[in-house]
């Protein structure tokens, strides 16, 4: 691929990843009473020069695969996923807790980016009515998942229905494909979290990231797909 075609795109997610680490450094921390809220690390404390290039590095191997797999009116969203969704679950990864002004930030671009797409697309609006379908149809599951059990946090209802909406924009097979691939990647990460706190026990106990897992999901099941239709 030629330089330029990627260059404009990777400046923009670069863009995208930085607003999202400044939103994260000067986000309030929860209040005192919330529960586990005295174990988590600072949300400041997150955003170190040592963390930093790391995830600029990660944001251009996410802005390489999105450019490199999908179809022109997935770009927009797929940057966004790989950019600022990939600051908000890193700081989940860290502390279990999705900071609520930077989930809106995510929202708030995945949502430009689809309006974008509706407006030059010549099936722009198809794909946003499968947007709104498919984040609808995760945020509800989830949503169930959180008023029944109280297992996952709302914060992990609002990622869901992001990857639902980005998924969904693609096709109804990606869709589901990585709500399961996702779910699969939580339980496991949940799993390899509990068998490493026997020998490291965590003030947190059982405790675990959900958004990752789901954050996961959309390249999971994008790797899928391509696969299976090799």
């Amino acid at each position: 691929m030629p330089v330029l075609d990627w260059l404009g795109p990777a400046v923009i997610a670069l863009l995208l990843t930085g607003v999202q680490l400044m939103i994260v450094a000067r986000h309030p921390e929860p209040a005192s009473d919330e529960p586990d809220a005295q174990h988590k690390l600072r949300y400041a404390d997150l955003v170190r020069p040592s963390v930093v290039p790391s995830l600029m590095a990660a944001t251009l191997a996410c802005c390489l695969a999105v450019l490199g797999w999908a179809p022109v009116q997935m770009r927009g969203v797929g940057l966004v996923w790989g950019s600022a969704a990939l600051v908000l679950v890193s700081v989940d990864a860290r502390t279990t807790w999705l900071p609520i002004r930077a989930s809106h930030f995510t929202a708030a671009a995945l949502i430009m980016a689809t309006l974008i797409t509706a407006i030059w697309a010549p099936d722009g609006a198809r794909l946003a009515l499968h947007a709104l379908l498919g984040a609808a149809a995760s945020g509800g599951v989830f949503a169930l998942l959180w008023w029944i059990s109280r297992s996952i946090g709302f914060g992990d209802v609002r990622l869901a229905a992001m990857a639902g909406g980005l998924t969904g924009m693609w096709s109804m097979e990606l869709w589901y494909t990585s709500l399961l691939a996702g779910s699969i990647a939580a339980a496991c990460w949940g799993v390899t979290v509990s068998l490493w706190r026997r020998r490291r026990p965590s003030p947190l106990g059982k405790a675990f990231a959900y958004g990752p897992g789901l954050w996961l999901g959309p390249w999971l099941g994008w790797a899928w797909l391509a696969v299976a239709a090799r």
